[in-house]
C-alpha cells in the first residue's frame, strides 16, 4: 500500500462497528478490546478505540464465505 492509500484510510469507531455487524455498542467494545476483531488500535490518551475500516470489511467477507476470520 502507498503512503497516499494510508493517509486516507478510514478507521471506524466501535458505534459503527456495532452497527455494521448487528451487534451491540458493548459487544463490539469488548470484541475491539479483546482482540476478536483485527488490527483494532487505540488512540490517544482516552484509548479510543478504532478499526481500519479495511479490516472489518475483510472480517466480515471471511464470515460471509465461511472462511476462519483473520486473526
Amino acid at each position: 500500500m502507498n503512503e497516499n492509500a494510508q493517509e486516507h484510510e478510514v478507521l471506524l469507531p466501535p458505534e459503527v462497528v456495532a452497527e455494521r455487524l448487528g451487534i451491540s455498542l458493548i459487544t463490539a467494545r469488548a470484541w475491539m478490546r479483546g482482540g476478536k476483531l483485527p488490527n483494532t488500535v487505540k488512540i490517544g490518551k482516552r484509548g479510543l478505540l478504532r478499526i481500519r475500516e479495511a479490516d472489518l470489511n475483510e472480517y466480515i467477507r471471511d464470515l460471509t464465505t465461511d472462511r476462519q476470520p483473520t486473526p
